[in-house]
């Protein structure tokens, strides 16, 4: 993979419209002008240069999507072959600043910004969360692949978005750092808002959304706006699975006893105030910091290879979120003979997984169903009508 810096650089990859709104395909590489590439120093290394310098949030971005990689290729046992790569041998990651997203898609990741009200930029380049999210789509296509046209339910693109953010949540916590603060904020009551449970935080306590949520599947049967929406059941399902497993493993280790795993339980699913909950695990905490860190670790683990599991056990025709919960159920059979059932079971059925599934998008996504931004792939191009000469010209002229 690499990094470019493009100049003059209009459209986003993926899916466009030509001036008088007939669709088309644009993919990389680009070939146009380019900044100077960030230039390694003497030693090979790139962590001379500071924020304000040329090059900074080429090679951070870089470092974001190789350290996710390195997590993940970890958990998945083998190398990540890029689902695109019969056409390109690497991934182009380029920067446009004046776009408001980020998208990962076939032969490349484009990385954004974010406008803010007061006239701020701030660049995705340098959001960690809002990288490893679209490293975790290209681990979605390359391991499990993208369904037919025709066998795409709703839950897909919820799964995209929900594992995506898993990706981003579970690489987040292998830096020390992260799982030190997380752990001074809550003293391991991961209920409490922190660091793992947000995902791409901005100024004004704003989030892209909350790992720790209450949504659940009664809220889509009639239908969905969004897919970033319909994933938060299938993300709080998992988030709780994480924690309860931090719990389970705190509870082995003595540090705290089976009456406050208990009340984690009952806080949980909103049966109990959290201050008497608060105050075991603040005690418990300043007893064995160190446990805890071990403890959250091993949780971390133990999601982060059921989820790899997971992905490999599914099929992207006809996905659904209960297609995930069977599955994960299943690699905890294989991997302790069960041991974490009950947890995995009673959190998927707590938000409705298996029991209800979504109803239709509200409005259509694409009423001429074509290719989203990140499933196009160049041969959908014999799927779209020809522009004019007229129009053709017009893109030519203002590219």
């Amino acid at each position: 993979m690499f990094v470019i810096e493009p100049v003059g650089k209009k459209w986003p990859y993926g899916m466009n419209r030509a001036p008088l709104g007939t669709p088309f395909i644009y993919l990389p590489q680009w070939s146009g002008p380019q900044l100077a590439p960030a230039v390694q120093d003497e030693n090979g290394d790139f962590d001379y240069l500071t924020p304000d310098m040329p090059g900074f949030e080429a090679a951070h971005a870089f470092g974001c999507v190789r350290f996710t990689l390195d997590v993940w290729e970890n958990y998945l046992g083998q190398p990540l072959e890029w689902h695109f790569g019969e056409r390109f041998e690497k991934l182009e990651i380029s920067i446009l600043p004046h776009w408001d997203n980020a998208q990962y898609g076939y032969g490349f990741l484009e990385i954004g910004s974010q406008f803010e009200p007061d006239g701020r930029v701030l660049p995705f380049t340098l959001d960690f969360d809002v990288i490893a999210h679209e490293v975790g789509h290209a681990i979605i296509y390359s391991v499990l692949g993208v369904p037919r046209a025709d066998a795409e339910f709703p839950e897909y693109e919820g799964f995209q978005e929900a594992f995506s953010d898993c990706v981003s949540l579970i690489a987040a916590m292998h830096f020390p750092s992260v799982i030190d603060q997380v752990l001074e904020e809550t003293r391991g009551n991961l209920y409490l808002s922190n660091r793992i449970a947000r995902f791409s935080e901005f100024p004004g306590q704003r989030q892209i959304r909350t790992a720790n949520n209450t949504r659940t599947m009664d809220e889509f049967a009639d239908g969905f706006k969004n897919e970033h929406d319909l994933s938060e059941p299938l993300t709080g399902a998992i988030f709780d699975i994480l924690a309860d497993i931090f719990h389970e493993s705190l509870l082995e280790r003595g540090l705290i006893s089976p009456e406050v795993e208990e009340l984690a339980e009952m806080v949980e699913f909103g049966g109990a105030e959290s201050a008497e909950l608060q105050d075991a695990f603040d005690r418990a905490y300043a007893d064995d910091s160190g446990g805890f860190v071990e403890a959250l670790v091993d949780a971390r683990d133990v999601v982060g290879v059921y989820l790899t599991e997971t992905l490999f056990g599914l099929d992207p025709d006809f996905l659904d979120y209960g297609d995930v919960a069977e599955t994960m159920l299943a690699v905890d059979g294989r991997e302790t003979g069960g041991r974490f059932a009950g947890i995995i079971g009673r959190n998927f059925e707590r938000r409705g997984i298996g029991i209800l599934h979504a109803g239709p998008r509200f409005e259509a996504k694409r009423r001429d169903r074509l290719p989203s931004r990140r499933t196009v792939q160049p041969r959908d191009r014999l799927r779209l009508p020809r522009m004019s000469y007229r129009e053709s010209y017009m893109l030519l002229r203002n590219p």
